[in-house]
C-alpha cells in the first residue's frame, strides 16, 4: 500500500520519555503506518517536563503519544480522562488527543501476551522493580491466576503502591530489598524483570540458579539480554520484551486510529532496527 508523503496534513504521534535513544518504537509505528496507508509519522522525544510536552503536542494537533519511564504515573495528572484499568494500575503509557486528553494502559495487554507465550497459568512470582511497568505486571499476573508475588526493589517505601495494588487484587504479596542472589534461597515459577537493567546489554538484575522457571524480561534492546541469555542457558523458558512491545504498540494504534495493525509488519520493523533477521 502506498504511503503518503509527509505534508501539512500528516498526523504526529510520538514517544515521550526521560531517555528514548534506544527505542524501536519509531521503526515499529512508521512501518505500520506505511503498511496501512495512513498519513502519519511517529517520532521519539527525550523530555524533562511531561506536562509541557503534552501541552505542546495538544497545541500542535498531535494524534497521540506513548509515555515511558519515568513519566507513566506523573502523566496522569495532565489527563482529562483515564480508563479504569490505567487508574487501577496507576500508570498510563498511551495517550490519545481528542476533545479530551485520554489515558490508557496497553502495557497490560503486552504482558498478558508474553505470559501466554510463556505458558504461565499461576504459581509464585518474583517481580523485579516496583514502578508503573511492575504494577502492570501485577495486574496481568492476577488476571492469569497468580496468587503470590514477591516484589523485590531497592526501597520499601517506593514499593507501597505496587504492594497495595496486589492486595487490592487479592494477591498474597511480600517485599524484599534488592538481592541479586535471591534465587539461591527461594524458588519461583515466574520471574519478571520490570526494571531497565540489561538495556543495551548493560547489567543483569539477578543471578539465575536453576532450570525450573519461566522468565519475562521487559527489556527488548538487545533482543537477548544478559538475563534472558543466562536463563536459557540454565534451561529456563525465557523471553525478552519484544513481544510485549509489539502487542502494546498494536493496541495503541487501535486506540489512536480505530484500525487493526499487522503485528508481523511491526515485528519485522523492530527486528530490522535491532539488527536481527526474522527467521519465521
Amino acid at each position: 500500500m502506498c504511503h503518503p508523503a509527509i505534508g501539512p496534513k500528516t498526523k504526529l504521534f510520538c514517544l515521550l520519555g526521560g531517555s528514548v535513544e534506544y527505542t524501536a518504537s519509531p521503526a515499529i509505528h512508521n512501518a505500520s503506518f506505511k503498511h496501512l496507508g495512513i498519513d502519519a509519522v511517529y517520532l521519539a522525544f527525550s523530555v524533562k517536563n511531561i506536562e509541557r510536552a503534552l501541552e505542546g503536542l495538544r497545541e500542535l494537533g498531535a494524534g497521540g503519544c506513548n509515555v515511558t519511564n519515568p513519566f507513566k504515573a506523573r502523566v496522569m495528572f495532565s489527563l482529562d480522562w483515564i480508563e479504569d484499568r490505567a487508574k487501577l494500575v496507576g500508570a498510563v503509557n498511551t495517550v490519545k488527543f481528542d476533545d479530551e486528553v485520554k489515558g490508557f494502559n496497553t502495557d497490560v495487554d503486552g504482558i498478558l501476551h508474553s505470559l501466554e507465550l510463556l505458558g504461565y497459568d499461576g504459581g509464585d512470582v518474583l517481580l523485579l522493580g516496583a514502578g508503573g511497568a511492575a504494577r502492570s505486571a501485577i495486574l496481568a499476573v492476577g488476571i492469569k491466576g497468580g496468587t503470590r508475588i514477591t516484589i523485590m526493589s531497592r526501597s520499601r517505601s517506593r514499593a507501597e503502591r505496587a504492594i497495595n495494588l496486589a492486595r487490592k487484587l487479592g494477591i498474597d504479596v511480600n517485599h524484599k530489598l534488592w538481592d541479586p542472589f535471591i534465587l539461591r534461597t527461594s524458588k519461583y515459577r515466574l520471574i519478571v524483570n520490570a526494571t531497565p537493567l540489561g538495556t543495551l546489554g548493560e547489567g543483569k538484575p539477578i543471578e539465575v540458579m536453576g532450570p525450573d522457571c519461566l522468565l519475562l524480561d521487559m527489556v527488548y534492546n538487545p533482543l537477548e539480554t544478559p538475563l534472558v541469555k543466562e536463563a536459557r542457558s540454565k534451561g529456563c523458558k525465557a523471553i525478552g520484551g519484544l513481544p510485549m512491545l509489539i502487542r502494546q504498540a498494536s493496541r495503541a494504534e487501535e486506540i489512536w486510529l480505530s484500525v487493526k495493525p499487522d503485528e508481523e509488519v511491526m515485528l519485522k520493523a523492530a527486528l530490522a532496527f535491532l539488527g536481527e533477521r526474522d527467521e519465521s
